[in-house]
């Protein structure tokens, strides 16, 4: 008898019912053999999964939010069930942590960054450990270990935090006593803080940062300290230093003030070849170009670099000398595809305008056309766009904005209120107004995309929704301060302090949150009356110094200058989006070719809880190996699981707040959980702090 000779399985079963057959009539011996064959070698030997582990923001250093867990499928999603919830503090903010389990032990953040461990399989507390830090938005956590220890880290602001596993005291030997500040050598005084968490390579943890979006911001770099005791490893710089690589992308002399072109969104490695993937941001100032005209290397660029080392591999700018605020990002996804019948691993890079870019990751060679666009000049000062922008030919949101047709009332609205705007796509901003279509967080978003691995598609959330982008004049003479203490210091006191009429605005971005600040300004609240009638560079100057007084502060100006008019995008009379829907919507794309092979829309808004026409949307989904999407991202606290072979909702549950996170899954003593922080506090919903575990009925844990 012939086999493979690498099938060692097949040749130990035809030995084994040579065997036992040989001293049987050739009629009953081939019968048992054949009864044999099937018994033991078509059925495979399988032993019941007891653990499987999320030990890795979004499920693994590919960032592909994908589980091989099997148990919950489509037959028997419909049954899901709380397993258990966690309320980890006082809600505040926004929540955005997605959690790790490992060794059964499921770790997390409160809105406060206190850490925790939990039982992951009855949610109940392991420990738990104040460290008194600053409340701030914070995306996940990292898990280090080698022979000696086991580390939970995390950054807080500035800090990075190294916690021992066991126990949640700190990790001594990492940094000053555990905790390590990662604020740049090039002190501007700009903002500075941690939201994502970096990559865990060998002995590494990579890092980007977040900083302002205005002249003060630092210099762009991504670092790799030691997880052993924090010291740096290696650095590169995303603003080159003159005479660098990249640096004939900057008009002589704008480097030396450049800022930005900084990794917030988070990064993604290959480890089997040791390549990093970072998305850079964009240059600063943002809206405002002409001090640092030129291309811009390396901002707005996905960045490959060795991981043991830092140095270059290979990069592709998406945006050139951005005047839109188009940063990447999403933590780009290690995917594959397939091409002439050969296999290609490849990264796909999604963006705020709504391309999809898919490059292979050892060359950088798109594996989609790039178009070249021209781009319309600037009335702006000094400013000079780009000539042309490279486009992606795969778009997954709409590229023209058209007005909605949701209802009369709502088109003549929207219409009279933007028959002065510049509608042309890539249109540069103005003193005036601009639509910026797709607004400001995309297209894609922070949530980032799911590789399905069974057909080699992209699974994504986006949104498709107009924003307005508008320039001030701020003129000779002006400062922030002296704004606010024009109009607000009388009731609100001269240093935030409060008065008789009004109360202390110390602290009010933390207590309140932007999004509140701003409609205060706007509609008024309590006894405070509308400041609508405010120029934009009165209203952009209390801002300034209601959310950094400090920063604020400074000598009037002595020349003419500009402010960017916020982030709003926008809506009919009734609050909804402006333009046509679907608004927000679930997509599945074929990496293969770029075809969108399926859209729907996805989420609600509060207001409007029945419209199916899809909302804003933050935070990822996850897929599993048995055929769901598990995804809740939407301001009207869904939490649901769809189908991943046509977008169809097969369960949905209600969540105290809104799932602006992305959801972990795991097993524990062979059972399966689906996990999800409701952090909410965006969208106009309120905020919140309680983890949910969602698991089977015990009499449907072997049901498929």
């Amino acid at each position: 008898m012939l086999w493979p000779v690498d099938d060692e399985r097949a040749k130990s079963c035809y030995v084994s019912s040579a065997l036992l057959t040989e001293s049987l009539p050739m009629r009953s011996a081939c019968l048992l053999c054949a009864a044999l064959a099937i018994v033991a070698c078509t059925q495979e030997p399988t032993a019941p999964i007891r653990d499987m582990d999320w030990p890795v923001y979004l499920g693994d250093s590919g960032r592909r939010h994908y589980s091989e867990l099997t148990q919950i499928s489509r037959a028997n999603v419909g049954q899901l069930q709380l397993a258990w919830s966690y309320k980890s503090g006082e809600p505040r903010g926004t929540m955005y942590t997605s959690p790790l389990v490992v060794d059964g032990v499921f770790y997390g953040l409160s809105p406060q960054l206190v850490p925790f461990a939990l039982n992951a399989a009855t949610g109940e507390e392991l420990w738990r450990t104040d460290l008194a830090l600053r409340p701030a938005a914070q995306r996940g956590l990292m898990w280090w270990e080698n022979a000696e220890h086991k580390r939970i880290l995390f950054a807080a602001g500035r800090e990075l935090i190294a916690l021992n596993a066991n126990d949640g005291t700190l990790a001594t030997s990492f940094g000053d006593g555990g905790r390590l500040d990662m604020t740049p050598a090039d002190d501007r005084g700009g903002a500075f803080s941690v939201t994502v968490p970096g990559v865990v390579f060998e002995d590494k943890i990579i890092m980007g940062f977040t900083t302002s979006e205005w002249a003060d911001a630092f210099r762009g770099s991504i670092r790799a300290f030691s997880a052993v005791d924090g010291a740096l490893v290696w650095q590169f710089d995303t603003i080159p230093a003159p005479g660098e690589p990249g640096s004939q992308t900057w008009a002589e002399g704008s480097l030396e003030k450049a800022g930005g072109a900084n990794v917030w969104s988070g990064m993604t490695l290959d480890e089997e070849r040791g390549i990093l993937f970072a998305p850079t941001g964009s240059a600063t100032p943002d809206f405002i170009g002409a001090t640092r005209l030129g291309d811009n290397l390396f901002a707005n660029c996905l960045v490959a670099l060795d991981a043991r080392t830092g140095q270059l591999n290979w990069h592709y700018q998406v945006v050139r000398h951005d005047l839109w605020d188009r940063d990447n990002p999403s933590p780009p996804t290690l995917v594959q595809l397939e091409r002439d019948g050969k296999a290609i691993d490849a990264v796909a890079l999604t963006t705020k305008s709504g391309h999809l870019y898919v490059f292979d990751r050892e060359t950088g060679e798109s594996m989609y056309p790039i178009v070249e666009v021209d781009t319309l000049p600037s009335t702006m000062p000094g400013e000079v766009p780009a000539p042309k922008q490279p486009l992606s030919t795969v778009a997954f949101s709409r590229q023209q904005f058209e007005v909605t047709n949701r209802t009369p009332e709502a088109k003549a609205y929207v219409l009279d209120l933007i028959a002065d705007f510049d509608l042309r796509p890539w249109a540069p901003p103005k003193v005036g107004t601009v639509i910026f279509y797709p607004w400001y967080d995309g297209g894609a978003e922070w949530g980032g995309s799911a590789f399905d691995p069974a057909d080699n598609r992209l699974i994504l959330n986006a949104q498709d929704l107009a924003g307005i982008l508008k320039l001030a004049e701020i003129p000779v003479g002006f400062s922030p301060a002296g704004s606010y203490a024009k109009h607000c210091g009388s009731c609100h006191g001269l240093e935030l302090e409060g008065t008789d009429a009004g109360a202390s605005l110390v602290g009010v971005l933390e207590r309140i949150g932007y999004a509140k600040i701003v409609a205060a300004l706007d509609d008024g609240v309590g006894r405070m009356p509308s400041f609508a009638h405010l120029s934009e560079a009165d209203r952009q100057g209390v801002l300034r110094y209601i959310l950094a007084p400090e920063r604020a502060q400074g000598e009037p100006t002595t020349e003419t200058t500009y402010a960017h008019g916020g982030y709003v995008y926008l809506r009919d009379h009734e609050g909804l989006p402006a333009n046509t829907p679907p608004w927000g919507t679930l997509n599945s794309i074929d990496l293969a070719t770029g075809e969108i092979v399926w859209k729907v829309p996805f989420g609600n808004f509060p207001s409007h809880p029945d419209l199916g026409f899809g909302a804003a949307n933050y935070g990822g989904p996850v897929v599993t190996k048995s055929g769901l999407i598990f995804i809740a991202a939407t301001p009207d606290r869904k939490f649901r699981a769809h189908d991943v072979r046509d977008g169809t909702v097969l369960w949905e549950t209600d969540l105290s707040a809104a799932g602006y996170s992305t959801p972990a899954v795991y097993m524990v003593d062979g059972k399966q959980y689906v996990a999800i922080a409701a952090g909410g506090g965006r969208l106009g919903v309120p905020s919140g702090s309680e983890y949910y575990a969602f698991s089977l009925p015990a009499d449907q844990e072997n049901e498929r």
